[in-house]
């Protein structure tokens, strides 16, 4: 799967340069020209990183960066030759990289894929954690009602997880065994586990299906098909 691009700037030439340029080295590459439609975009395809030119003839660059670094993105800011103390500014701001118009695309390229690699191995990072402390807690946990019961704990994460990397500690309770401050475990209903979590998935979102479905790892029409199944009101 190829890594993904977000390009965001106002100057339609420049968009057709720099994406075309990333589309032939490979990348999968959404082009915006507003802020606004950046935001869309991001939502809608999660890039890995995102090349924002500063100057927008709607909102500020700066703006845009401070909305997409609070959104997890990873951004190189693209800014104009007398712009030094607003690119001091993106860097604190949390910018990948600061880079000067008229941009050199072999440069631009290689600041890219430093940044691709950081975000690739940041990930990788986290799903090794993750797997690591979920397979210790499985197999360090004692499990009176043995293999079934050890069964019913690994689908109820299955579902937690629908849509994610495998299985990571974050999918299942503190203690394997027990989920329900101390008691032992109860049986519930599959449907009923994971209508909790599309309820609380919707509600982390502020009810946004299309950023839920997102993070559910299914369609938008297959989450409203859930949200009427399950009576959601939202």
């Amino acid at each position: 799967m190829p890594d993904r691009l977000l390009f965001i700037d106002d100057d339609a030439d420049v968009l057709r340069a720099l994406g075309d340029h990333f589309d032939r080295l490979g990348y999968e590459v959404t082009r915006a020209a507003t802020g606004e439609a950046g935001f869309d975009a991001f939502e809608r395809t999660r890039p890995d990183v995102v090349i924002l030119g500063l100057r927008l003839s709607e909102q500020s660059g700066l703006d845009v960066l401070e909305r997409l670094r609070a959104q997890g993105g990873s951004v190189i800011l693209l800014t104009g030759p007398a712009d030094t103390e607003t690119a001091v500014r993106g860097m604190q701001i949390g910018a990948e990289h600061c880079l000067t118009h008229p941009v050199d695309l072999n440069h631009l390229a290689a600041a890219t894929a430093r940044v691709v690699e950081k975000v690739r191995l940041a990930r990788q990072n986290t799903l090794l954690r993750a797997r690591a402390e979920a397979l210790d807690r499985l197999l360090t946990a004692p499990w009176p009602g043995g293999v079934r019961e050890m069964r019913t704990v690994l689908e109820r994460a299955m579902i937690l997880a629908r849509g994610a990397v495998p299985i990571g500690v974050e999918h299942m309770p503190p203690d394997p065994r027990r989920d329900d401050g101390g008691q032992h475990h109860q049986p519930v209903a599959l449907a009923d586990v994971e209508r909790a979590h599309i309820a609380k998935t919707l509600k982390r979102h502020g009810g946004n299906r299309t950023r839920s479905a997102q993070e559910l790892g299914i369609s938008r029409a297959t989450l409203i098909n859930k949200i009427k199944s399950y009576g959601l009101d939202l």
